[in-house]
């Protein structure tokens, strides 16, 4: 078994218990603990669980490219005007050939202030891919100014690269 699923199982663990109990509207970012991945397997052909996910979903945007390569689209998976609201649902579309296990980090700032951040691995055996734009302890309501970033977690803890990003508004 890689290191990196024996990692990710361990984690997958503590992330189980982590969360647990938790009351509406306090975070569940898993940048506080790490990786929630099971296993890892090849990615499924035409997209696996986020086409599952973006079906019937507004896409926009398109991520720029940086250091690493990759792309990134923001998919909307509540909105019905092809933006981002408060409490609303998104995933991404990625693509890189720099690692078969991309992971996105999304960042939300308030008047410069960081209010959301969240780490999801956007492959088929993720155990999440969705991002719930609020609200937390810190984003109570009102507009952010979002990053979404494309990453490399191959070396995770040591380094995490970023390949990736693009950036997006929400709307109260």
């Amino acid at each position: 078994m890689s290191r990196l699923a024996i990692l990710a199982s361990i984690v997958t663990l503590t992330v189980g218990t982590v969360g647990c109990g938790n009351s509406k509207g306090q975070s569940n970012s898993l940048a506080d603990v790490g990786p929630s991945v099971v296993a890892s397997t090849p990615s499924q052909e035409d997209g696996g669980n986020l086409s599952t996910l973006a079906r019937g979903g507004h896409r926009s945007g398109g991520g720029t490219t940086t250091s690493g390569g990759g792309t990134i689209d923001i998919v909307y998976l509540d909105s019905t005007d092809g933006t981002a609201h408060f409490g609303q649902r998104v995933t991404f579309k990625v693509s890189t050939s720099s690692t078969a296990y991309p992971w996105v980090t999304v960042k939300c700032s308030q008047g410069g202030t960081l209010v959301y951040t969240q780490s999801n691995g956007i492959f088929p055996t993720s155990l999440g891919q969705i991002f719930t734009l609020g609200p937390t302890p810190s984003w109570t309501g009102g507009d952010a100014d979002c990053t979404a970033t494309l990453e490399n977690w191959d070396s995770y803890p040591k380094s995490i690269t970023a390949l990736a990003s693009m950036s997006f508004h929400v709307y109260r």
